[in-house]
């Protein structure tokens, strides 16, 4: 369906990665193009956030290989590809070295969270944050690309998973504190479990119900189309208003919301609602 966030994102020029990747997804019916996305591809295989930065970022990486997943094939996507799970192969959480194993079991123990379960980070070097894992998860099932990286990660998303369900930037406990779960980083998790055919019920029962209390009265498109797209299988728990909350708003306020967020719009609109975790 044509609306008028795909009317806008047509005169768009992104600025970022996440941008461009979003952009390329919701636009791929109308305005098919994979170049620009091919071209600012870092050496390594990883894409930066911001291709002036040149720093491989995991989460842009992971929504790069979801847009090359989702429009028509160029001979040089599949060597875009392979370079691509190439670098997420190789980059882990920096939790999953035996050395932080242990200095995690051992002497850190502020954060709650099994070392043995990790995921993406967002750059190298450092652990394993919800949303590149939960996207690189997504890329993989897009691709549908077996990895012994996949279980790991799945696993670390149900362990770092908020008491009240949900998911806070990283871990659900801290400082003898159970934190808050973010329904960005919910809704992104629940896509990638969903998509996986993972997740322990009650924690994706938990997660829905929390995001459709959170996002009822929510004024951000951003969150109200990730929520849209996370609970689109979730027979309809208040899919119904969140939809037409975020309609009204992206009607509305579609020339003054950031590329990312109408992207993301747009294809939360469509119908049914886009799902990740698939390759056209």
């Amino acid at each position: 369906m044509d609306t008028s966030a795909h009317t806008e994102l047509r005169t768009r020029e992104p600025r970022t990665i996440e941008e461009m990747a979003l952009q390329r997804l919701a636009l791929r019916k109308f305005a098919p193009n994979t170049g620009d996305l091919l071209g600012a591809q870092l050496p390594c295989g990883a894409w930066s956030n911001r291709p002036v930065t040149a720093i491989p970022n995991a989460y842009t990486t992971g929504l790069a290989l979801i847009a090359l997943a989702n429009n028509p094939w160029a001979p040089e996507v599949r060597s875009a590809v392979e370079r691509g799970f190439s670098w997420l192969e190789r980059t882990r959480g920096r939790e999953g070295h035996w050395l932080w194993q242990w200095k995690f079991r051992l002497f850190d123990r502020q954060v709650r969270f099994d070392p043995n379960k990790f995921g993406w980070p967002w750059m190298e070097n450092t652990v394993s944050w919800v949303a590149p894992t939960a996207i690189a998860l997504l890329a993989y099932k897009a691709w549908n690309r077996p990895s012994e990286r996949v279980p790991s990660a799945l696993a670390m998303l149900e362990d770092r998973a908020c008491a009240a369900g949900g998911w806070n930037a990283g871990n659900g406990h801290a400082f003898g504190v159970d934190l808050d779960p973010h329904p960005d980083f919910s809704a992104m998790a629940l896509c990638a479990l969903e998509a996986h055919d993972a997740g322990e019920f009650f924690l994706v029962e938990r997660t829905a119900r929390f995001l459709g209390r959170r996002l009822e009265e929510c004024g951000s498109a951003y969150s109200l189309a990730w929520g849209v797209l996370a609970l689109q299988r979730s027979s309809g728990r208040r899919l119904g208003t969140l939809v037409e909350s975020l309609r009204r708003i992206s009607g509305r306020n579609a020339a003054t919301l950031n590329t990312a967020a109408l992207a993301l719009t747009a294809l939360a609109l469509e119908s049914p609602a886009f799902d990740l975790g698939t390759r056209a």
